[in-house]
């Protein structure tokens, strides 16, 4: 009898690992042995891995992002798994993806535990996250003062094993992915929409939940600063600028400065009173309607002002975290709440399955892996080391859901523990 397509799929599935971050951030001092972001737990015998990234068509010499830290003895043994049984794998890329379809990397193995080794201070010459100027850029964060603007947020990580299944475009394949996605991770909860990515001016007028500390109110004025400096600056490729906008931008800007000035005297983590709270929300609707008023006047769009505003409340947040176990005491628990859906498994459509694109990220280790490209299928023959989906939880640099950053080593390689070898692939829908 001839075998169906469901049994072929069946018979060439492949054992992988799900691999899932906590909802929020955690302090560096978490005792997490696997986990995203944060500092590597280094032996001393090893050097943060260095390389030459291309960044504003410059090529420089930097030490590279830290995206990962795993204790392979955390890592559930299904069928014979390629990877060693124990000791610890440490992930490092360039975090400037523009142009790169095989950004820089280096992965090292220690046969030590995760957590035999201090955190590794940065080097002075760790790369901001995305480089110095790119498009995903987080640019109101200065990397002089800000530590997050070159070290990615602590997340730990556990870990679920389960089938994986290799089609492109198929509704079988789609069907089987579903299904052994939901036997792991459950049914799934109703998608929600995000409450802060598409908000509009007046929805945050009338909140009266921010600005909730003096941090969130540094980072939304460092952005309005930075946009009203950009828009002053004579750019060859755009109109001139008119004397009423700029006069407009000049106001903005030394609006801006005097709020800086402000927060410079507080700290940043102190609450802010409700006359403060209203004065400043008065102030932001004031430059988000001068922006609309100058709609293609300037290079900023309202809508930036706006998406600054959630980017920053996010941010805000998860820098609260790394400091305080239990953030819903001091940021609004709409906000908390909302950040920690994102992590959450949606149930999947079966177009979701066909297509393996899901409204959750999925990070894993072993098996095929999913793409919007052909990586997948390059690497056919290849080890899956990790592949890390892009979300939120990683900001500006690798936010895009539909991004795939995966980590490739040869079996050879592998059976001979030499991680020099592996190669990363980048590629978005």
């Amino acid at each position: 009898m001839a075998r169906s397509e469901r049994d072929e799929l069946e018979e060439s599935a492949r054992p992988a690992v799900l691999v899932r971050r906590s909802d929020l951030p955690v302090p560096l001092a978490h005792p997490a042995r696997s986990f995203f972001g944060g500092l590597p737990k280094l032996p001393p015998q090893f050097e943060w891995p260095v390389a030459v990234v291309t960044a504003n068509a410059t090529p420089e010499s930097v030490a590279l992002t830290f995206v990962a830290q795993i204790d392979l003895a955390e890592v559930p043994r299904s069928g014979r798994s390629p990877l060693p049984k124990r000791g610890t794998l440490y992930f490092f890329c360039s975090s400037v993806f523009v142009g790169e379809g095989h950004p820089p990397c280096r992965v090292l193995y220690s046969p030590t535990d995760g957590n035999a080794y201090p955190d590794r201070a940065p080097p002075l010459n760790l790369m901001p996250l995305a480089g110095d100027d790119g498009d995903a850029q987080v640019r109101w964060l200065d990397p002089a003062l800000d530590f997050h603007s070159k070290v990615e947020f602590k997340y730990p990580l556990s870990f679920l094993p389960f089938r994986d299944f290799h089609f492109r475009e198929d509704a079988v394949g789609g069907e089987l992915m579903v299904a052994e996605l939901c036997r792991v991770l459950g049914p799934g909860k109703p998608p929600e929409p995000d409450l802060l990515q598409f908000r509009g001016v007046l929805k945050y007028e009338k909140d009266e939940d921010w600005p909730f500390n003096w941090l969130l109110i540094t980072y939304v004025v460092r952005s309005i600063l930075l946009h009203a400096q950009r828009d002053l600056a004579p750019r060859s490729y755009f109109k001139p600028l008119t004397d009423e906008a700029a006069a407009e931008l000049r106001r903005l800007r030394g609006g801006a400065i005097g709020w800086l000035e402000r927060c410079r005297a507080l700290t940043p983590m102190d609450d802010v009173d409700a006359d403060t709270k209203a004065a400043f929300r008065s102030w932001w609707l004031d430059v988000a309607q001068a922006y609309e008023r100058m709609n293609r006047q300037v290079r900023t769009y309202a809508a930036e002002i706006t998406a600054d505003l959630g980017n920053a409340i996010n941010h805000t947040i998860r820098c609260m975290a790394t400091l305080d176990d239990d953030v819903s005491d001091d940021a609004p628990r709409s906000y908390v709440a909302n950040l920690v859906q994102q992590n959450h498994w949606k149930t999947p459509t079966a177009e979701n399955g066909k297509h393996r694109y899901f409204s959750t990220a999925l990070h894993q280790m072993l098996g095929y892996g999913s793409g919007p490209q052909d990586a997948t299928d390059e690497h056919f023959k290849d080890i899956l080391l990790l592949q890390m989906q892009g979300e939120l939880a990683f900001f500006d640099w690798h936010s895009n859901v539909g991004c795939m950053l995966h980590f490739w080593i040869d079996r050879d390689a592998l059976a001979q523990l030499d991680f020099s070898r592996t190669v990363a692939t980048f590629q978005c829908d």
